[in-house]
């Protein structure tokens, strides 16, 4: 009976929604007029508050999360617990576009919780989906895989092909990191399938984008095959395409930044230099909506692409003015955007030093390595706040366990107690009553106590992983120091060269005295490093014969450590999909063939 309620409530607001659309231009102008009419019901006006939370998350957001709450505080008042499970499942995208990870897996959490207490399957499934997309998030793609898995099981027996579009999705995203191609390109084909039975439009754009990139890896590994080229750019344009004849039934346009950005680099890495045009044309698309939606790593990598092609021209003064309108684009920004502030200083500070001006680069390099510290910083407070977290919620889960088990016994033995007041044999029952409970209560003690052990095993583990975590960026401050070594070994040479000029030398001097004083700590850490792999970098330089640029040692080094893709990406502070072409180039220099793994070969040495 619950389903058949539940398929009747979503036919009556879809209905609607057709209906409003008529009159209204957008799909939060079409919401708006549903919450208008009088003969909503508390179920459909739940359903209707969190898809207007959800359309207007990306240019309100303040507005979205307390329509969001509102949706949440209204569906608590109604018996049946599949809105309160939705109406959470919703909030939880919108407190990511808030970059607030923390409430949005808690309330992710409790999608879950509510689902469980409810028959409906769409319910279910989409509690399941967010369970899925939340594990991906986290970096748990075994996990994620799992839960989408369990959510596409719900899905089907719900006919939602809205939400099984968008797990598959997610599980091709999952795939691509995974370098599975066959299985990468199997859901995407899904969720474009799902997505034009639904005919959503944020969701095609995303199956179009998903399948482009797919296309893209494809060519990038098979670099002969022109129709995977061609594949790559028809899914990309399909997708812009798509935007622009349906831009006000779409809601989230930073799909369509990212589709114009992939575009743009096909042509850029594919195509002679004549096709800057092109080049600029997608550029300019994914700047424009980039900034409107907030996505400043999609800005920051357009300035830095227009950028590359002016420096390759010699047009060093219009490089750094790309960079410099990008970098004051970042700062202007409210929300924290100290990685893409990390991948312009390191880019100036590149930049600067083909200029031959190294005072600057060296200013520029300071102040990477200042962001980079402050990354860290922050990295390391949302870890002890995550292990914060889990403990108190433990620790309030076990507290309201024991207050339950309390008033029960409390209970229990009032009745005990009336029973001895009436007669012996009552008395006896007492007695026997009570020896059960307890050894009942024992039982409950000893468990307590297995529960309390493996919580401490929990945390162990957890603070294992963060001194591996530790130990990994103490790497990369290994190599920082090794660049600005190379620096000061430059500088020393300027010395050199100016042996007359003393107030030079004084100057560059000073700068040298400070740098090494800085490094020391991190110098004596990387003789530490070089004592226990003395030959990584020597096999790795004598099988390039010596081409590995500095960037390609930290790569490598990056993944002897055993780091993944998404993690080389966020401490080198560039997108994954030059992190993969990254790898390529890497893989031609060291001579592997193409059986030959890249991560294989390096953690062999």
């Amino acid at each position: 009976m619950s389903q058949l309620i539940n398929k009747i409530t979503i036919f009556f607001i879809v209905f609607i929604l057709l209906v409003a659309s008529c009159a209204a231009r957008t799909p939060a102008d079409s919401l708006s007029a549903v919450l208008a009419q009088k003969n909503i019901t508390p179920g459909q006006k739940v359903m209707t508050l969190s898809l207007l939370a959800r359309a207007k998350s990306i240019t309100e957001n303040k507005t979205a999360i307390a329509i969001g709450l509102q949706a949440v505080a209204l569906s608590r008042g109604l018996s049946d617990a599949q809105y309160t499970s939705i109406a959470y499942a919703t909030l939880a995208q919108i407190y990511i576009q808030a970059n607030d990870l923390t409430r949005s897996a808690a309330v992710v959490d409790s999608a879950v919780y509510y689902a469980e207490k409810t028959g409906s399957q769409l319910a279910k499934g989409i509690a399941w989906y967010r369970k899925c997309w939340m594990e991906n998030i986290k970096g748990d793609e075994k996990n994620a895989l799992l839960s989408g898995q369990q959510a596409l099981k719900y899905l089907e027996k719900a006919r939602s092909p809205y939400y099984a579009s968008a797990v598959y999705y997610v599980m091709a995203s999952i795939y691509a990191n995974q370098e599975d191609g066959p299985l990468h390109k199997k859901y995407g084909q899904l969720s474009l399938q799902a997505a034009l039975v639904d005919m959503d439009y944020d969701n095609i754009l995303v199956a179009y984008q998903t399948l482009g990139t797919y296309w893209q890896y494809y060519h990038m590994a098979h670099t002969s095959d022109k129709a995977a080229l061609d594949s790559a750019i028809y899914y990309n344009s399909l997708s812009i395409a798509t935007y622009l004849n349906n831009k006000d039934r779409i809601i989230f346009h930073s799909t369509v930044a990212i589709t114009a950005l992939n575009l743009a680099d096909i042509y850029a890495q594919n195509f002679p230099a004549s096709y800057r045009d092109t080049v600029f044309k997608y550029l300019d698309i994914a700047r424009k909506i980039g900034v409107e939606t907030h996505h400043m790593e999609v800005v920051s990598n357009c300035y830095g692409m227009q950028s590359d092609y002016e420096a390759a021209a010699g047009h060093y003064d219009k490089a750094e003015e790309l960079l410099q309108k990008g970098l004051a684009i970042i700062n202007a920004d409210s929300s924290n955007t100290l990685a893409t502030k990390i991948q312009f200083m390191s880019a100036l500070a590149a930049l600067a030093e083909k200029r031959g001006n190294y005072k600057d680069a060296l200013q520029y390099q300071q102040q990477f390595s200042a962001l980079y510290k402050q990354l860290y910083n922050e990295e390391k407070l949302n870890i002890t706040k995550e292990l914060e977290a889990k403990y108190q919620a433990e620790k309030t889960a076990t507290a309201l366990r024991n207050l339950e088990q309390t008033a029960s016994l409390h209970k229990t033995l009032g009745y005990l107690y009336i029973g001895l007041a009436l007669a012996l044999l009552t008395a006896a029952i007492f007695l026997f009553r009570s020896y059960h409970f307890r050894l009942k209560q024992l039982g409950m003690e000893t468990r307590l106590k297995d529960e309390e052990a493996m919580r401490l095993i929990a945390e162990q583990q957890l603070m294992q992983e963060r001194q591996e975590r530790l130990q990994k960026d103490l790497l990369a401050g290994t190599l920082q120091v090794e660049q600005k070594n190379a620096l000061v070994q430059t500088l020393q040479k300027k010395i050199a060269e100016h042996t007359n000029n003393k107030s030079v030398l004084t100057q560059i001097n000073r700068i040298i005295d400070h740098d090494k004083r800085l490094d020391e700590s991190l110098a004596e850490d990387k003789a530490d490093f070089e004592n226990v792999n003395p030959e990584v970098f020597d096999k790795l330089k004598e099988r390039s014969d010596n081409s590995l640029s500095r960037l390609d040692l930290k790569h490598c080094a990056y993944i002897y450590i055993g780091l993944t893709n998404k993690e080389v990406s966020q401490r080198l502070g560039i997108a994954p999909k030059s992190i993969l072409m990254a790898r390529y180039r890497i893989k031609l220099k060291l001579g592997l063939g193409k059986d030959e793994e890249l991560d294989t070969y390096i953690r062999s040495l």
